[in-house]
């Protein structure tokens, strides 16, 4: 080694000991570009019915467009109906600002998201009715088509002001439900699973399979264990253990021989205890055990790990795969208590020590440990299967600082726990569009953190490499090596209200002499001085509620 290159790595490292020394102490951290290697999906980074600011400064792998109001979608007509959400009216899509309310006729949304999509370059996941009705008819003008009219139903507690026959379906004298006495075939149409791959067909038609550029992911149904609640007088009786395997299997067949190229993602159930029983449990009087009726009835099995047995079994009877993704819907608990709050819920998506905030663990005695969780599942009943978060939201967090830290753990986890896919759906209240972060939101920020550091689309690497804190609910760090340049590529996380200084210890990498660094603390993405990198590695002080990209060139 020359002299000058020695004194050169002197002085870099007493700069590490003034660091160090001029700030609040971080946990060390160690990426070793040797070890704990896998791929990451680029799926991991996609978003429910995204900005199309974001989806263009992310480059977004995947747009989801479903969700409950999308279970009695008529493709046919460009129409839903709303259920409890409003009225349970029969919509069409050209009722919005967005379209003049129908004053230019007749819109279909789906064709919209798929072309913007794929102008985008963005994969479409579609998600396909499955309850058994959809909307019968769409007007393009009210009076709305609706299940609570006010001329069957005379007292109820609300009616819609714009179409003023269609009530909410609550009693104004008692407060509760009233019984759905109509017949759904008034306002909504029987569908079976023709009606679905009549869809997939129908999108072929127009933009291609799934394997030359047409939608690429369709969901089976959502959120199940709410159809007789949201969708009551399409759906009056709460669904079984039976009925989703029964229709799981029929639309999902459908779906694949109308395009056998296609994705299918099954079961999208929201909530955690909705995971192991039905809705035929009744758990909100008796709670979810292996003794509850219905997952009795079906040897005490978990209602997920039943499914996945019975696809696995088909798929050994008739040689044919219809479940490529088991997919689950997870929010974070809405709960006052900092806890749920705090950049601490995160470990609920891989901690098995964790205490969720929530009535998972209050009630339920269970954590969440949902990742791992789910690899468990699919190793147990049916090997092969990838995991999906189709909706998910941690960040409730009363600032967007917060929520914009929580939004960047989540993505490091989701790459290092080996997620498959998923897709955000952000719950703030009157946020535009309904389920994405704004594009100059701290949550975007996070986005851009793994997608669009530096405004030319450079972003984490493709494979993980082994990457560990010593106190992870301090700081966090994510290791990746990128294929096009070979650089190592870190993401650190300050989860405190305090900075930190720590050194990042690198193994098995060689790095250029300085290291390349970009950083948010809340208000977009700016680079910084680059900092030198001597042995350890390198020492930055990681500012309070802060997010950091540290790029390092290989030697």
């Amino acid at each position: 080694m020359s002299g000058i290159r020695t004194l050169w790595l002197t002085a870099a490292v007493l700069a590490l000991g003034a660091a160090v020394a001029r700030a609040d102490a971080g946990p060390a951290l160690t990426v070793d570009a040797g070890a704990g290697q896998h791929p990451i999906s680029p799926n991991i980074y996609g978003i429910n019915n995204a900005d199309p600011a974001l989806a263009a400064q992310i480059a977004l792998p995947v747009d989801r467009w479903g969700g409950e109001n999308l279970e009695a979608y008529n493709w046919k007509i460009g129409a839903i109906n709303t259920g409890r959400d409003y009225f349970f009216e029969n919509i069409p899509d050209c009722n919005s600002p967005a379209y003049s309310y129908c004053a230019h006729g007749r819109v279909f949304l789906y064709r919209h998201r798929v072309a913007s999509d794929r102008r985008l370059g963005a994969a479409t996941l579609l998600g396909l009715p499955m309850m058994g009705y959809v909307a019968k008819d769409g007007h393009l003008h009210p009076p709305f088509n609706c299940a609570f009219e006010r001329s069957a139903y005379p007292r109820q507690q609300l009616y819609d002001p714009f179409s003023k026959n269609c009530g909410n379906g609550i009693s104004a004298n008692t407060k509760r439900r009233l019984p759905a006495t109509t017949p759904p075939s008034t306002f909504g149409k029987r569908i079976g699973p023709g009606f679905d791959a009549a869809w997939v067909r129908d999108l072929e038609h127009r933009y291609g399979d799934a394997a030359h550029g047409g939608v690429r992911f369709y969901e089976l149904g959502n959120e199940p264990f709410l159809w007789d609640s949201i969708h009551r007088p399409l759906h009056p009786k709460p669904t079984t253990y039976d009925e989703l395997w029964t229709k799981s299997r029929g639309y999902g067949a459908a779906v694949k021989a109308a395009d056998p190229s296609a994705q299918i993602l099954g079961f999208s159930e929201f909530a955690f205890d909705g995971y192991f029983c039905s809705a035929a449990d009744n758990i909100a009087s008796g709670g979810c055990t292996p003794n509850s009726p219905d997952r009795r009835r079906h040897g005490g099995q978990p209602l997920v790990e039943w499914l996945l047995s019975n696809f696995r079994a088909d798929e050994r009877r008739t040689g044919r795969r219809i479940l490529d993704y088991i997919d689950v819907h997870y929010y974070a608990a809405r709960d006052p208590s900092p806890a749920a709050h705090s950049p601490e819920i995160t470990r609920s998506l891989w901690d098995p020590t964790y205490d969720d905030p929530s009535y998972i663990s209050r009630d339920l005695h269970e954590r969440v440990d949902l990742i791992p969780r789910m690899h468990d599942w699919v190793a147990r009943d049916y090997p092969g299967t990838k995991i999906s978060l189709s909706e998910y939201d941690l960040s409730h967090a009363p600032d967007d600082r917060t929520n914009g830290v929580i939004e960047a753990d989540v993505l490091g986890i989701f790459a290092r726990e080996q997620l498959d896919l998923a897709t955000m759906y952000y719950n703030k209240p009157g946020n535009h569009p309904v389920g994405s972060p704004a594009a100059n939101s701290a949550i975007a920020d996070a986005f851009c953190l793994y997608r669009n550091y530096d405004g030319n689309h450079s972003g984490f690497g493709e494979t993980y490499v082994s990457s560990a804190s010593a106190d992870q609910s301090k700081l966090s760090v994510y290791g990746a090596r990128r294929a096009s340049d070979g650089a190592l590529t870190v993401a650190v996380v300050n989860k405190t209200d305090a900075p930190l200084t720590s050194v990042l210890h690198l193994a098995n990498f060689s790095a250029a002499p300085t290291a390349h660094l970009w950083e948010s603390d809340g208000g977009g993405i700016h680079p910084l001085p680059n900092e030198p990198v001597a042995a350890p590695g390198v020492a930055h002080t990681y500012p309070a509620k802060s997010m950091t990209m540290v790029v390092l060139a290989p030697a």
